[in-house]
């Protein structure tokens, strides 16, 4: 430890600084706080500069001070201008100081941090700083005892201003003074103190009281010896007078601790000590304001305790852990979260109660963070408690920082998210069921149609068979048989009959007359049967594009988009055909699709068929579908427009919700499973009106390319 004039001191507020001083004598109390800042700070320098008195310098090497002590500290103007910590992590990149003597000379300062001595009133008295040749930032507890070591030396510096005043008081000069006393000086000194002073008779009647006392207790001079006690706190005067009185009964050296209270309620914090005059008779007391330094230890009890309090009675888990993720500490919801006492925790680390399917994932994404490539790390995982129940939890975890220090342990914040997680499960559940019952409904749907047409089908059979079977009744083939059996009878005389009977003679013309109606009869048997041909083909056709639809569901394949529309009206055209319903096709160029056949053609048929109804319940004559495929951005467009009943503005909303009808004889799924469908294939499904009578547009857009399915 030396002590030396050495450094920049301001010398006021104004930060001048005087480079050539005196030397000054060793002060232990400032020596022994520049000795406790290097240790707490970790620092091989620290100094303590006092306006008007010098520095005291903690350092190794005497050498170094002294090859320093005719410089000005570069550093010192900066901090005395500012109530908080002035640090400076590199001088290297900060351009005021990367150039100055204490950066490039003998002592290569690296960092800096140095705080302002104050009195309670403000005024500067000087600074408190240390000094690293290593590029860093203090901690946060580094700071704070910086500045407890600062207000220290504040009341230090106070102290030695008051015991100056009552050496002068008492008559007794300090070491290497004149001997010969100014008073005039002396006085000039009391009355400019910074510090309240007074002075009483040895009985403890007040002789004298300089402006700082009187300013703080509001006295104007010539004031009454107990007037002071009007601006004492309400609930420290009673003891106060009674202290007073006592010391007036008997004066001994003691020490006060009290409040005041001004006009407009403002509290202060005084210390007060009295002591005997050397060489005369009396006391000498000082006063010294200390409302800051109470005011700075409220506040940081009171920031320590909402810190405590918000960490213990936060309604979700918080756990601090090291790099190898042992938990440092933890919250109570943290361990009524995971089961667990506090004890329990002590000797474990995150990845204990990680559940092992997530202990990988977990692990690299915290690396992620501890390597400094992500700010912080928001995942879900699993935990295993106490008891074996597995539980899912939100976790954020960021590092807990100190200025430009490697970070050392994490904070994680947990929420617990099963019963979210259940339902989300339970929802998936559903989801799944529903596009069962969907593609389960799509195909009775498509079932229906199919039915409806096979049906169509059908009674044109039975209509071609009933024709035949009528013609065959009235066929005259049995008189074939009369006939032969006439000439039979007739035997030899049957030429005989043929050319003299009139009944004989008739017989050619009968049989021409026959074999008109045979050939008749089988011309139209021909064309009935050549017309179940056909109508059996188209069964047959109409059912295996059903069955070609129902293998081929969940199985995607490149298509031509007319020919999912054209499969669509082929299923609905029987129902065209009893509503009287027009189609109107207006197919432009666009590229195929790759999709699930099925879901497309079940959203198709619901909608042709919607629109079929739409235009039968309107009454009108001229029932109209229009198709229309387009281009769409990401894909392409079908439109199925039809002039039907349309839609009213407050059924909008609700059309694609499950259940929703207006149908009497509709079960409100169609349109829902649909939409769901279109989602599944990474499209969309909606809908346009302009209100009752006048239509609607069903719109199905769909991409090229297949999408994967938010579902599965």
């Amino acid at each position: 430890m030396i002590s030396q004039a050495i450094g920049g001191t301001p010398s006021g507020p104004g930060g001048a600084t005087d480079t050539r001083r005196p030397a000054v004598t060793q002060d232990p109390i400032l020596s022994g706080l520049a000795t406790l800042a290097c240790a707490i700070c970790e620092t091989p320098l620290a100094s303590i500069a006092i306006i008007g008195q010098g520095e005291v310098w903690c350092m190794p090497a005497a050498e170094q001070a002294a090859a320093s002590g005719q410089l000005p500290d570069p550093f010192a103007r900066y901090a005395s201008q500012i109530a908080e910590l002035f640090d400076v992590a590199d001088t290297r990149l900060d351009p005021r100081f990367r150039e100055s003597h204490y950066a490039v000379g003998g002592m290569t300062v690296r960092s800096y941090a140095g705080l302002a001595l104050r009195s309670a009133g403000g005024e500067l008295l000087g600074t408190l700083a240390v000094y690293d040749v290593r590029v860093r930032t203090l901690s946060a507890v580094q700071r704070v005892s910086l500045h407890l070591l600062t207000a220290q030396a504040v009341a230090a510096v106070e102290l030695r201003s008051q015991l100056t005043e009552l050496a002068l008081l008492s008559g007794v000069r300090p070491a290497g003074s004149s001997p010969k006393p100014d008073v005039g000086s002396d006085r000039a000194l009391l009355e400019s103190a910074p510090v309240a002073v007074y002075h009483t008779d040895a009985a403890g009647n007040m002789t004298y009281s300089n402006p700082e006392y009187r300013r703080m207790f509001g006295l104007e001079p010539g004031h009454s010896p107990d007037a002071w006690t009007q601006r004492l706190h309400p609930g420290d005067r009673l003891r106060m007078e009674r202290a007073w009185a006592d010391f007036c009964l008997q004066p001994i050296p003691c020490r006060f601790g009290y409040r005041t209270q001004d006009e407009d309620g403002d509290i202060r914090h005084l210390s007060e000590r009295v002591v005997a005059v050397d060489g005369t008779s009396g006391w000498v007391g000082t006063i010294s304001d200390f409302t800051d330094l109470v005011t700075a230890r409220d506040n940081l009890r009171k920031t320590e305790t909402m810190f405590r309090n918000t960490f213990d009675q936060a309604p979700i888990g918080i756990a601090y852990a090291d790099r190898g993720g042992k938990i440092m500490r933890c919250n109570d919801a943290f361990c009524t979260l995971m089961g667990f006492d506090p004890g329990d925790l002590a000797e474990r680390t995150m990845s204990d109660v990680t559940h092992r399917d997530d202990v990988v994932r977990v692990t690299a994404e915290l690396e992620r963070l501890w390597s400094g490539d992500v700010e912080f790390v928001d995942l879900e995982k699993r935990y295993t408690r106490k008891d074996g129940r597995v539980i899912w939890v939100r976790v954020t975890t960021a590092l807990v920082r100190e200025g430009d220090s490697t970070p050392e342990y994490s904070v994680e914040f947990l929420r617990d998210i099963t019963a979210r997680k259940e339902s989300a499960d339970e929802l998936e559940r559903v989801h799944k069921q529903l596009m069962i019952a969907s593609r389960q409904a799509g195909m009775a749907e498509v079932a229906t149609n199919v039915l409806h047409n096979v049906g169509n089908i059908l009674n044109s059979v039975n209509i071609s068979a009933s024709l035949v079977i009528e013609r065959v009744k009235q066929s005259k083939a049995p008189g074939v048989s009369r006939l032969a059996a006439l000439l039979q009878e007739k035997g030899s005389a049957a030429g005989d009959f043929l050319a003299n009977d009139e009944r004989g003679k008739r017989i050619p013309e009968y049989l021409t007359s026959l074999g008109e109606q045979l050939v008749g009869d089988q011309k139209m048997a021909l064309e009935e049967l050549a017309s179940l041909r056909d109508n059996l083909e188209h069964i047959k056709d109409t059912v295996a594009m059903q069955q070609s639809y129902a293998k081929l569901c969940g199985v995607t394949e490149t298509i031509a988009v007319v020919d999912l529309v054209e499969d669509s009206l082929r299923l609905n055209a029987g129902a065209f055909v009893r509503h009287g319903v027009t189609l109107h096709r207006e197919f432009n160029e666009v590229p195929p699709i790759t999709v699930d056949k099925h879901k497309v053609l079940q959203i198709l048929v619901n909608l042709v068929r919607n629109a079929k109804y739409a235009c039968d319940e309107s009454g009108r004559s001229d029932k109209l579908i229009t198709l229309r495929i387009e281009a769409a951005p990401a894909g392409v467009r079908i439109r199925v427009i039809d002039n039907g009943v349309g839609i009213p503005a407050e059924n909008m909303a609700r059309l694609f919700t499950h259940g929703f009808t207006t149908r009497v004889d509709g079960h409100g799924f169609g349109l829902h499973s649909g939409a769901l469908a279109a989602q599944e294939l990474g499209g969309s499904l909606f809908v346009t009106s302009e209100g009752p009578g006048r239509g609607a547009t069903f719109t199905l857009e769909l991409p090229c390319n297949p999408v994967e399915s938010a579902h599965g």
